[in-house]
């Protein structure tokens, strides 16, 4: 049994068999922990400016369960599992399976071809989900400043309103003004009504610093 085999093979099947066939689930131990090596170190290199505690939650959605299954999905991988007989029909579908699955063939990359060909294989799917994470990492933090210090200073948080979605349906521009509890508001602009929003607690944070 070769370790490519081993990592598409579900514990099901392996309960199943007459045979002694290992599961998946060694590989994915390792793979685990290989995943968040290379987001760690992705992560680290790419942003210098954000702190431990902001890299950590970052790090943490780039291996979550979503991202997996998206890259498992994209790869089609699922079809190659082997289930048990009664595991087949729910196993496809689960998320748990699909980001163990990502997890366990990382595994078997590693100990049959080393880490940099596990770099090779999951570098450029971890890279496509990286700006999306920046983005909500960036709207989480310029949205949050701005809401302590609007507690802090009027016992209030700030006011979103959308002014505006105007364009093509897969070329919008939003528009959202921000106002502060003591009437200041400014706009920001974006793709999508969360980037507008960081665009204007961005603009009003910057204002208040000058």
């Amino acid at each position: 049994m070769t370790l490519l085999d081993q990592a598409f093979t579900h514990r099901s099947f392996a309960n199943e068999t007459n045979f002694k066939i290992e599961d998946n689930e060694r590989l994915e131990f390792l793979g685990d922990s290989i995943l968040g090596f290379f987001a760690a170190s992705i992560l680290y290199k790419q942003f210098n400016n954000i702190k431990e505690g902001s890299l950590a939650k970052m790090k943490s959605k780039l291996v979550s369960g979503p991202v997996l299954e998206r890259i498992c999905k994209e790869l089609k991988l699922i079809e190659y599992v082997r289930f048990g007989k009664g595991e087949k029909e729910t196993g496809v579908s689960n998320v748990r399976v699909m980001e163990n699955l990502i997890e366990a063939l990382l595994g078997a990359i590693y100990l049959d071809q080393g880490l940099e060909t596990c770099n090779s294989f999951i570098f450029p799917h971890l890279k496509k989900n990286i700006r999306e994470l920046n983005e909500l990492e960036s709207v989480r933090d310029y949205k949050s400043q701005l809401q302590e210090l609007s507690q802090k200073k009027y016992k209030k948080v700030p006011l979103y309103i959308l002014e505006s979605s105007d364009g093509l349906d897969h070329d919008k521009i939003f528009v959202v003004r921000v106002e502060m509890p003591d009437g200041t508001s400014v706009i920001g602009q974006g793709k999508n009504k969360r980037s507008a929003e960081h665009a204007a607690a961005k603009k009003l944070m910057s204002s208040r610093m000058e």
